[in-house]
């Protein structure tokens, strides 16, 4: 297991923690009760963001560190002699980079830890409050009632994050964007300082085809980091473009190109910076976002059936049963129906 997925697993786990301390609300809602819960959710979330921090760390401690030695071994075989190659991470421009961009990715875990906390501790008052009303009101008995708001508050995944239009992201898919985006922020920021450091001011930043059409303007080009060689562009926007973006840079070293590298590269980089794809690459695009849209309705979907029917699979399993739709999946569909159906009955 890598660590990208060793941090997501991090998530996973105090999730399930985290939904196993709202079902105990079924035992007990007595107040009491209630402020003991509210604290073991707190030291669940504060335990998180530790291990978080920590695991976020390495990880972009390494990857800085990767970027840096691949810098090295793309000046080596375009022809700069190893022995004179600038090597130590030991300079404050290195110190300082890793430095910013932990402190950057450490304030989106504190984001996340402080969502989560607000979520589910509303979760928990909400439960207490809909299962007292549902009680008194219509008669309902309080454990039932209780199990009845249990299931309805669980029904979707944990918040780590608030969009600007109001939508909720899940913790762990939230969390999934921001380390591979620090991850990969490292990376380049380790190659473009080891090129700083040896006095390389040409960059390239890689063309991989199927792309976003905010990728598509800025791939494939050399760049001049200082500005100076003005044949090229300057890099004032430096990848990852946004979360999930794929791109990095490596040194280009124009004494060991010739001439028809130099004409293809000079083209490349002036070209206008707009989406230049081709509409088989849009369409490809078009459909692995397709694929990628139809996977998280099926997370969502699991999260949903799941908190009525705690016995269900998991997610991998779920996802299998679902795009071959076999009888197996069928039966949950008619479950998660009948139990709907229940609790309408009853009022819910």
């Amino acid at each position: 297991m890598s660590k990208i997925e060793k941090l997501l697993e991090l998530y996973r786990v105090s999730e399930e923690r985290l939904r196993e301390q709202i079902n105990s609300l079924e035992e007990s809602s007595a107040k009491t009760a209630v402020a003991d819960l509210l604290l073991q959710v707190q030291e669940i979330i504060n335990e998180l963001t530790s291990k978080a921090g920590e695991t976020t760390s390495s990880i972009v401690s390494e990857s800085y560190r990767q970027g840096s030695r691949e810098a090295i071994s793309s000046m080596v075989s375009q022809g700069i002699g190893v022995k004179s190659i600038q090597k130590s991470l030991k300079g404050v421009i290195h110190i300082k980079a890793v430095q910013a961009i932990l402190d950057e990715a450490f304030y989106s875990i504190l984001e996340c830890s402080n969502h989560m906390a607000t979520d589910v501790k509303q979760r928990i008052q909400d439960i207490v409050k809909n299962a007292n009303q549902r009680s008194i009101i219509e008669g309902v008995s309080r454990r039932q009632a209780t199990k009845d708001a249990i299931a309805e508050a669980k029904q979707s995944g944990i918040t780590g994050m608030i969009a600007k239009n109001g939508t909720r992201i899940p913790a762990e898919k939230y969390m999934a964007n921001v380390i591979q985006y620090h991850q990969r922020k490292a990376h380049v920021e380790g190659s473009i300082n080891r090129m700083i450091d040896n006095n390389q001011d040409l960059v390239y930043v890689n063309y991989v085809g199927i792309t976003c059409e905010h990728c598509a303007k800025y791939q494939g080009r050399v760049y001049s980091l200082s500005g100076k060689d003005k044949r090229f562009p300057r890099l004032e926007t430096r990848p990852p473009y946004h979360s999930h973006c794929v791109h990095s840079t490596s040194p280009w070293i124009e004494e060991y190109m010739d001439e028809g590298e130099l004409k293809q590269a000079l083209k490349d980089s002036n070209r206008p910076f707009i989406d230049n794809r081709t509409e088989e690459h849009i369409r490809e695009y078009e459909r692995l976002q397709r694929e990628k849209s139809k996977q998280n309705e099926t997370r969502k979907q699991w999260i949903r059936y799941k908190s009525r029917m705690p016995d269900l699979p998991d997610l991998k399993t779920f996802a299998s049963q679902k795009a071959r739709n076999t009888k197996k999946y069928q039966e949950w569909m008619e479950d998660f129906r009948k139990f709907g159906i229940e609790i309408k009955k009853r009022g819910g």
